[in-house]
């Protein structure tokens, strides 16, 4: 019963994980005011991103962020598999164990 409660929260993380890059490309850029790129105000304050020119933005931004979640996703999965491993083991031994002080 608590693999499956641990397969459960393990996937529900997963999934989880999967929906960061949706949630931040999901993300409305505020309001843009009339400025032009090439002014004082934008070299000197904050800018939005909307208003910046297109050479000036991040295009790999979504890309970047998918990347960090599977690289997270495959890091947690690779722990997940080591941890039920680990528990195996530990079964083992004490069977090994059980059956070594028994008469």
């Amino acid at each position: 019963m608590s693999n499956m409660l641990h397969a459960v929260r393990t996937l529900s993380l997963v999934s989880l994980l999967a929906l960061v890059p949706a949630a931040v490309t999901a993300q409305s850029a505020p309001p843009a005011t009339p400025s032009a790129p090439g002014t004082t105000a934008a070299r000197d304050e904050f800018v939005p991103i909307g208003e910046l020119p297109p050479e000036d933005t991040l295009p790999a931004a979504p890309l970047l962020v998918a990347a960090y979640a599977v690289a997270w996703g495959a890091l947690l999965v690779y722990v997940w598999m080591l941890w039920r491993r680990l528990g195996r083991v530990e079964q083992e031994l004490r069977l090994a164990r059980r059956s070594s002080v028994a008469p």
